[in-house]
């Protein structure tokens, strides 16, 4: 006991000393003295609580070389630039650097100079770098991001996988850190990575000074316009779904006056840097991105964050969100979707021998969940990561009191029309109306077999044809009154399986005639 204390004064010197703080961040305190005492430890710590700090430190006490792996090499510059601020010799093995610069890095790993070394997991799987770390005599194995070692975790990479088998033969303790990992993914993230059972520390999710809405697309240039003039000379993000669409959306919202710049992996070196310069530099800048753009962006007062398209994941959506209100001052997250594109989320059955695609299924329905729920957004978030917690009292269905009970009542209303859309075009309506939360180990399967087996281009009964053909003619009346081609409604085919999936008699009349008018309204 008298050591741990004399370890944690020492601690709070050196963290004063090399990296300016008077006191520690909330939770960072019980990590850093699990690592000091040689624990292996499990971080779960949301953005901006200072996870880098709790390898940092104790390689800057000469716990060391403290071996980190990182994702990104631009993460890998961010945290060499800020340790050579604070005078703790730090390098980097990666393939954006020069042959002289990686026999550099090298000759201080061997030289046992190094307090720091970074390295991608794809660099550290190589037998000559585990050989090169074992020498050096590895103090700590640092795993930043350590959902991507997680088939549950919302950006698994098959690198991450092998971190496992080389933190046992590197034999040194592991840390584990991350922002976004609910209760299954940190039990695969153990099961995954770490040989002893680590010292477990999450951290509130809760971030009170952020405001949740979900508002269904409809005219979605229109809902962002106006959102983004109430917030004249605000700087946010506005994320979408692909590259060109971040390009497009830019120069459309510059055509309108706003001060709009684009983000994405498709542009130079340059471009990137140069818009994210300004992104940082210019009050007012709105960045249209896709997730390329996030990771490392430290601006302290971005207002807002909007998802013109729902990520596949809470996890995903909770770690884009936390770009904003970093300040910890009022700050909006907006989130558009489509009724349509929610219910196909629940139109792929998971194959239960294939944890990547099962958890990936999982994790888009659960998003889609939080999207339609009518209850407080922010307690359905946290509870996705094993939080309980009382109404926010700010997000969309919070706000109001009992002016939001129309909108909690539309969003109950969408979400059965979400599930017609769903089972009615022969997918899986599982689910559509429950609480959010992790995803489940064994998912059922998405259709009925005797379903499934039917043949599509079967011979319709009578009964079917009668039904087929009522449909044909709804789905005409629809197009009419909407001025759409009638497959613009509903395809032959969905009409077909329809008419052979359902018995004619008045109640599947009914619903088959919902399904319709639930497409048109969509």
């Amino acid at each position: 006991m008298h050591r741990r204390s004399a370890d944690m004064d020492e601690a709070r010197r050196v963290l004063r000393a090399r990296f300016g703080h008077d006191a520690f961040l909330p939770g960072q305190e019980a990590v850093v003295a699990a690592l000091l005492d040689g624990r292996d430890a499990l971080a779960v710590m949301p953005t901006g609580a200072g996870k880098s700090l709790l390898y940092q430190l104790p390689a800057a006490m000469g716990v060391a070389p403290v071996v980190v792996v990182s994702p990104l090499i631009s993460l890998m510059r961010d945290q060499l630039r800020s340790l050579e601020r604070s005078g703790v010799a730090a390098v980097a093995l990666h393939s954006g650097q020069s042959e002289d610069e990686y026999a550099e890095a090298v000759a201080a790993i061997a030289g046992r100079r190094a307090r720091l070394v970074y390295l991608a997991p794809e660099r550290l799987a190589g037998d000559g770098t585990v050989e090169l770390l074992r020498a050096a005599g590895v103090a700590l194995l640092a795993v930043d991001e350590a959902h991507c070692v997680s088939h549950w975790g919302h950006a698994f990479r098959p690198d991450y996988a092998r971190l496992g088998e080389i933190a046992a033969r590197l034999g040194a303790p592991v840390l584990a850190v991350t922002a976004t990992a609910g209760p299954r993914t940190r039990a695969d993230i153990i099961a995954s990575l770490f040989t002893r059972e680590p010292a477990v520390f999450v951290s509130s999710f809760a971030r009170p000074n952020l405001r949740l809405s979900f508002v269904p697309r409809g005219d979605a240039l229109g809902r962002l316009t106006r959102f983004l003039r109430r917030r004249t000379g605000q700087s946010g993000v506005v994320y979408v779904r692909s590259r060109r669409k971040a390009d497009d959306m830019a120069a459309t919202l510059r055509r309108l006056g706003f001060d709009a710049l684009a983000y994405h992996a498709g542009l130079d070196a340059a471009t990137r840097g140069a818009h994210q310069d300004a992104f940082f530099a210019r009050a007012g800048v709105v960045m249209v991105a896709t997730i390329a753009f996030g990771m490392g962006v430290d601006k302290k007062d971005v207002r807002f964050v909007v998802h013109a398209d729902p990520p596949d994941s809470i996890e995903a959506y909770y770690q884009e969100i936390g770009r904003a209100g970093r300040d910890g001052l009022p700050a909006e997250a907006l989130a558009l979707f489509d009724p349509r594109e929610l219910a196909g989320r629940f139109g792929v059955a998971p194959t239960p021998d294939d944890p990547v695609a099962a958890g990936e299924t999982e994790r888009r329905r659960a998003m889609a969940r939080l999207c339609l729920t009518p209850s407080c957004r922010f307690q359905a978030l946290l509870r996705a990561f094993g939080e309980a917690s009382d109404r926010c009292g700010a997000c969309d269905n919070c706000r109001g009191g009992l002016l939001a009970l129309p909108r909690r009542a539309g969003l109950l209303a969408l979400g059965w029309r979400v599930a017609v859309l769903a089972r009615f075009a022969g997918a899986s309506a599982e689910g559509v109306d429950e609480d959010v939360g992790e995803p489940q180990a064994a998912p059922r399967p998405a259709m009925a077999p005797d379903v499934s087996a039917r043949p599509q281009e079967e011979r319709l009964s009578v009964a079917e044809e009668r039904l087929y053909r009522r449909l044909l003619l709804l789905r005409l009346d629809i197009a009419k009154r909407r001025c759409l081609a009638p497959r613009a409604v509903a395809s032959d085919a969905a009409l077909r399986r329809l008419a052979i999936t359902r018995a004619l008699d008045g109640e599947s009349v009914i619903a088959a005639e919902a399904f319709l008018r639930a497409v048109a309204e969509a």
